[in-house]
């Protein structure tokens, strides 16, 4: 689904390229490292997105991010990230 949102960009598209690629990520279970504004780097696994925040897991623990406070999201293994 991110191999083709990325090859066929479409104006109008219901789904944008941030959305795909958390869904993929959420999907395949991806483990990522997020960098937030303020420079704090979290690292786990998105296991739910809403309209402003993200739910992060690691290990047993699950947190609240708030997309606002995200700077960039990083795959841990972005040499197979797209299928």
């Amino acid at each position: 689904m991110l191999k083709k949102a990325m090859e066929t960009p479409e104006k109008n598209s219901l789904n944008d390229i941030e959305t795909d690629f958390v869904n993929h990520a959420i999907e395949k279970s991806k483990e990522l490292t997020i960098f937030l504004v303020n420079g704090i780097k979290l690292e786990g696994t998105i296991i739910a997105m809403g309209s402003n925040s993200f739910l992060l897991k690691r290990d047993d623990n699950i947190q609240l991010v708030y997309k606002h406070s995200i700077s960039t999201i990083l795959p841990l293994d972005s040499t197979n990230f797209i299928d």
